[in-house]
């Protein structure tokens, strides 16, 4: 992947783990302010509830203890008249009456109205009365009176000698003074409070400010079974969400915009001048040498730019001294084309037409005589001659052969062909094909057959034998192919094996021109191959070659 491609992935990928550290700390918080409402308003209505059961608990007690004067138990008395208004007096009661055992009311003391003409009146059958004469300080469900107030009843069981003789009902007005305001007023100002008797009917009602989109918590008084409702209106949350939100792009914004602006100075910085340095760098692998960058920022990149022109100037002045080197390598290319023409043609021709007429010579010159010595040494001169023009051109083909020239060459007529050429030219000599020849095959080119003719020549021409052996063999396995050229000959001292492959080394005291084998290690090492030589058994040398196959 390219640097500037992974910069920008790098940098895509910072801007999401901030985009989601934002959005997600953001959410984060206004989930907690969502959990703080609730719980605000979950405190506040177990509050409520607890001053209420605190306030009507308040208001039983104050009924039983008023209920301990023995002077209730006196019946139409006027002592029982005066403790019902002292506790009436004495308490935040709107009034009070005595329900004998019977179901008779017996006194009744109230701030408003007539309540002297229920005197007499059966009560028996108020759920107040027999709850209390079972001996239960009872809370009735509200009632609203004539007057339109709701009056709220606590009835509480009198005994007296250890009889119930019948009960105290304290009446409560609950819209008297601020009974219910007075728990609204603990109430922050954006919540609400209402209050349902065990019936449903709605006792209390303070509305939240706004009164809109509301949540609430609920929960039902012990003693009363009235529910108790706290509300808050979630506009004001909102509007704080949404104050957090608008805070939350402003922060997503300011970060995305450093990021960028920091990933701008960075490639400004830096993967500009990279990309500057890898488009020069990739000129030159064109050998585009006459390549000069340009490049910005700090000193670092002022000095790779120094560093990196020089470099093209330096390299463009090798290159002007390559083309002229290059330039005169095609010119001795040129010139050994045409050596190798003169040794093809004309000089190896004229050597032919001398060997012709000594031959025409040896007709006019007597046996015996000195003139046959001569002709027969001009004679061996000139075919060495020949054989010298022959290696030369062989060379000179070596050199000026291209590697991109090499082919697949099977081995099996290519040893037939050499071994029946070596043998028409030695015809004292046994040269033989051991049987059977592998079909195998080599990459190599035409000069391949020159490497076995020199062998095949070599094991002759070193040959002290009356009648020279040679056994041409191949063998092809996993590794390769192995062809060994194997002769009777002397042999060779192991201090000359590795020297008889030098250039211009003749070996021992024998015809040749001393190029063969150079020739033949020079081909053999250009087609990947490998060759030395061994002792033979019982006498003898052992020329082996090894090749890789074609596949």
């Amino acid at each position: 992947m390219k640097t500037k491609r992974l910069f920008l992935l790098l940098i895509a990928l910072i801007a999401v783990v901030l985009s989601a550290s934002v959005v997600v700390g953001f959410q984060h918080h206004k989930d907690a302010l969502y959990t703080h409402e609730r719980e605000e308003l979950d405190h506040a209505t177990m509050h409520v509830q607890s001053q209420l059961d605190g306030q009507l608990g308040a208001l039983q007690r104050t009924t039983e203890i008023g209920a301990t004067n023995p002077e209730l138990t006196r019946h139409g008395s006027t002592s029982q008249r005066r403790a019902l208004e002292t506790f009436v007096e004495q308490s935040s009661f709107a009034g009070a009456s005595v329900i004998a055992a019977n179901g008779t009311m017996t006194t009744i003391v109230a701030d408003s109205g007539r309540p002297s003409a229920a005197v007499g009146d059966d009560f028996s059958n108020r759920t107040y009365f027999r709850r209390a004469m079972d001996g239960e300080t009872y809370v009735s469900e509200p009632i609203e009176a004539k007057s339109g107030n709701l009056i709220l009843t606590i009835s509480t069981p009198l005994s007296e000698n250890g009889t119930r003789g019948g009960t105290l009902n304290a009446a409560f007005h609950l819209e008297h003074g601020d009974f219910f305001p007075q728990f609204a007023s603990t109430l922050e100002d954006e919540q609400g409070l209402t209050i349902e008797s065990q019936s449903g009917e709605r006792i209390y009602t303070a509305a939240p400010s706004p009164n809109a989109d509301l949540m609430e918590r609920q929960t039902t008084l012990s003693e009363t079974g009235w529910t108790i409702t706290v509300s808050e209106s979630r506009v004001p949350i909102q509007e704080r969400s949404q104050e957090l939100s608008m805070l939350q792009g402003s922060a997503l914004v300011f970060v995305l915009g450093t990021l960028a602006l920091f990933g701008w100075w960075v490639y400004r910085r830096n993967l500009a001048q990279l990309e500057a340095l890898l488009a020069g760098f990739e000129a030159v692998e064109n050998q585009e040498y006459q390549t000069r960058i340009t490049l910005e920022g700090a000193d670092e990149w002022q000095r790779i730019e120094r560093g990196f022109n020089q470099l093209c100037r330096t390299l463009d002045g090798h290159m002007r001294d390559r083309q002229a080197y290059e330039r005169r390598l095609e010119k001795q290319r040129d010139d050994l084309e045409t050596l190798n023409q003169v040794l093809r043609h004309d000089i190896r021709n004229d050597l032919q037409i001398v060997l012709a007429y000594a031959d025409l010579l040896a007709d006019h010159v007597e046996p015996g005589s000195d003139g046959e010595d001569y002709l027969e040494t001009l004679q061996d001169s000139t075919s060495q001659a020949v054989e010298l023009t022959k290696t030369a051109r062989e060379m000179a083909d070596v050199m000026l052969a291209n590697a991109d020239g090499q082919r697949q060459i099977r081995l099996r007529p290519l040893i037939r062909d050499v071994v029946a050429d070596v043998q028409s030219q030695y015809a004292d000599a046994d040269i033989a094909v051991a049987e059977p020849l592998p079909e195998t095959a080599v990459l190599a080119n035409d000069m391949l057959e020159s490497v076995f003719r020199n062998l095949v020549k070599n094991a002759v021409q070193h040959n002290d034998k009356a009648v020279p052996e040679v056994t041409v063999s191949v063998r092809d396995d996993a590794s390769g192919v192995t062809v060994r050229v194997a002769d009777n000959g002397p042999g060779i001292p192991d201090a000359q094996k590795d020297e008889i492959f030098g250039k211009g080394k003749r070996g021992l005291d024998s015809a040749g021109t001393g190029l063969g084998l150079y020739l033949a290690q020079t081909l053999v090492d250009a087609y990947g191959g490998d060759i030395w030589v061994e002792d033979n058994d019982p006498e003898g040398a052992v020329f082996v070659v090894t090749l890789p196959k074609a596949e």
